[in-house]
């Protein structure tokens, strides 16, 4: 995962290029945390509901924070099998190919708190809260509005998720070149959908905030995290998203 300052409206967290280290640790100190075989996270929530989680690896007295992932608070469940892990694998961070119990559709996520599952193959059927941050974001008055500008063989169905780049990676037919390229984005996944509400969630921090849009997809609703800035158009329940999106799912145990 990555640290979506965009999405969430926390550029001020950006200075030289690099995060605030002083309010990164600040976050971590204040965090609630969560251990597993390999160390800990340390998880925070803001008012928002956006949740930084540090993946944080000990050794006796040693602890090293490997790595830090934004998640979104919410109400979309799903179930998905496990198929394929994705990338490098992580003892705190685990990102894999997914798809419905009934295998019907396909997606990738990267998974939150995934250390705290005893175990992660294709026969289980794993309970994810799911949120998504658009990297790419087109917004449309309705389904019909996006089929007018778009060509059928290019169209994604209704309310469909597609891992285009991760395909696309292993297609044949592409040059090895072209296919890198795919593979260095392969945890994108392209959807589509009707929205069914719209939030403005605030953080709680200097006056930030970010926008959360529901959507309809094959897999259940979905929260997509994104600033106003994204838009020219303001979404509204009713719009219909094309989107270009790296999604985060929270692992819910018993």
């Amino acid at each position: 995962m990555a640290v979506y300052l965009a999405n969430t409206g926390l550029e001020i967290l950006l200075k030289d290029g690099s995060l605030d280290q002083k309010q990164m640790l600040a976050w971590f100190e204040d965090a609630v945390r969560i251990p597993t075989s390999y160390g800990f996270y340390a998880t925070k929530v803001l008012d928002s509901g956006l949740t930084l989680v540090y993946r944080v690896l000990a050794k006796g007295a040693d602890i090293e924070i490997a790595g830090l992932d934004m998640h979104m608070s919410g109400r979309c469940l799903w179930s998905a099998k496990p198929l394929v892990r994705i990338g490098e694998t992580e003892a705190l961070s685990i990102t894999l190919l997914m798809t419905n119990p009934s295998e019907r559709s396909a997606f990738i996520a990267t998974l939150v708190h995934a250390a705290t599952l005893d175990h992660i193959d294709e026969d289980s059927i794993l309970n994810l809260q799911v949120c998504a941050f658009p990297q790419a974001l087109d917004a449309f008055d309705s389904r019909q509005a996006y089929e007018d500008v778009t060509d059928e063989k290019g169209r994604l169905e209704d309310k469909k998720l597609l891992p285009f780049n991760y395909i696309m990676a292993r297609d044949e037919s592409l040059s090895d070149e072209d296919r890198q390229k795919f593979a260095k984005q392969e945890q994108m996944v392209l959807l589509c959908g009707p929205v069914l509400a719209v939030q403005q969630r605030v953080h709680g921090f200097r006056d930030t905030q970010c926008m959360v849009a529901t959507i309809a997809t094959e897999m259940g609703h979905l929260d997509l995290v994104y600033s106003a800035k994204q838009l020219a158009k303001p979404l509204q329940k009713g719009s219909y998203v094309v989107a270009s999106c790296v999604i985060s799912a929270d692992v819910l145990t018993d």
